[in-house]
C-alpha cells in the first residue's frame, strides 16, 4: 500500500506586519503544491494585523497572542495550532518561489530520518544568496554557506548536511518536535532558536539539510538593525545560552579558548557594552539555563 502523502502546514508569526504580510501570503496562493494549512500568528500587533488577515485571507487560519511572545514564543503558538505532518516556519518578510514546496515534498518523503530542512534564501535581487545553510564555530558564532555568492557563482548544488538552517524558513517534521520538544522561548525576542532546535534534532541523530533546488526571496525588513547595539547585545546574549546549554567539558573549553581569540582579532572595544552585557547575563541566568537542559534531557 502506497504512503499517505505528508500534509504541510506553514506558520508565519508577524507582529505589525500590515504592510509586509501580502508577499508571504500571495506568494502562497500561487504554490505548486500548494500547503495544506496557513497559520498566521498575529505576535501582539497594533497595526490592524488581524483584521487585514481575517478581511483577504480567509483561507488563512489566524491565531492571536496576548502579547509579544517573541520568535519561539509566537512560532510555538503556531505549531500547537498546526495539523500537518510537517511544520514549515516563514518569516512574514519572505517571498517563496512558485515550486518551492515540491523539494520538501520529495526530502521529507524519501528520507524517514529527515528531521529539518532548509531552503536557498535569496535578497530581493533575486541573484544573491543570504543562506544555504550554516556552519556553527567553536564560541557559537554562526556561519551562512555561500553567503553573499551570486547564483552563478553558488557552490552548493545538491542537498547538504548543515550544523543548523535559518528560521526564516524551516521545515521540521512532526515526529521531530515530538522527540525534541517546541522552541526554546528562552531565547527571547530573537536569535539561536533555531540553531538551538537543530542542535537538539541533531542529538538525537535527525538529519538536518538544506535543499537549493527550493528557493525564497528573504526581504529582511528587521525591526533590529544588523551590527547595532541592540542587535549585538541580543545575538551575544543568546550565543552565550546556546553554548551553555550544548557545551560541556572539552567542548566548553574548546568555546572559551575560541572565544579569546575571537576578542584578541576582533576589536572588542567597538562592541565592549553589547559584550559586557551579554557575559553578565550569562553568569545571571546559569541556573535557569541549567534547568532547562535537565528538562530537555541535555544534562
Amino acid at each position: 500500500m502506497a504512503a499517505r502523502p505528508l500534509t504541510f502546514s506553514i506558520v508565519i508569526v508577524s507582529l505589525n506586519g500590515r504592510e509586509r504580510l501580502a508577499m508571504p501570503l500571495d506568494a502562497l496562493r500561487r504554490c505548486d503544491p500548494p500547503a495544506d494549512e496557513v497559520i498566521v500568528v498575529d505576535n501582539g500587533s497594533s497595526d490592524g494585523t488581524s483584521d487585514f488577515v481575517r478581511e483577504h485571507y480567509p483561507e488563512v487560519l489566524l491565531v492571536r497572542a496576548p502579547h509579544n511572545l517573541g520568535f519561539a514564543g509566537g512560532n510555538n503558538l503556531g505549531l500547537l495550532n498546526a495539523s500537518g505532518d510537517v511544520l514549515v516556519l516563514l518569516n512574514d518578510d519572505t517571498e517563496p518561489e512558485t515550486d518551492w514546496l515540491a523539494p520538501l515534498h520529495a526530502a521529507f518523503h524519501d528520507d524517514p530520518r529527515l528531521g529539518i530542512a532548509g531552503v536557498r534564501l535569496l535578497y530581493p535581487d533575486r541573484q544573491t544568496i543570504q543562506h544555504l545553510g550554516g556552519t556553527i564555530e567553536p564560541n557559537g558564532l554562526t556561519k551562512h554557506l555561500d553567503y553573499g555568492a551570486t547564483l552563478d557563482e553558488q557552490k552548493v548544488h545538491e542537498p547538504l548536511d548543515a550544523d543548523y538552517v535559518t528560521g526564516a524558513a524551516l521545515a521540521i517534521r512532526r515526529q521531530t518536535v515530538r522527540e525534541i520538544g517546541l522552541l526554546d522561548a528562552g531565547f527571547w525576542p530573537i536569535y539561536f532558536e533555531e540553531v538551538d532546535w537543530c542542535e537538539r534534532a541533531r542529538r538525537r541523530h535527525w538529519h538536518v539539510r538544506v535543499y537549493p533546488a527550493s528557493t525564497v526571496i528573504h526581504h529582511e525588513s528587521q525591526t533590529t538593525v544588523k551590527m547595532s547595539r541592540r542587535f549585538l547585545t541580543m545575538y551575544n546574549r543568546n550565543r552565550l545560552r546556546f553554548l551553555l546549554k550544548h557545551r560541556r567539558g572539552r567542548a566548553l573549553l574548546r568555546a572559551v579558548r575560541a572565544e579569546a581569540r575571537w576578542l584578541a582579532g576582533h576589536r572588542p572595544w567597538d562592541n565592549f557594552w553589547p559584550l559586557a552585557l551579554a557575559y553578565a547575563w550569562a553568569v545571571l541566568q546559569w541556573r535557569e539555563i541549567e534547568d532547562v537542559r535537565r528538562r530537555e534531557g541535555l544534562a
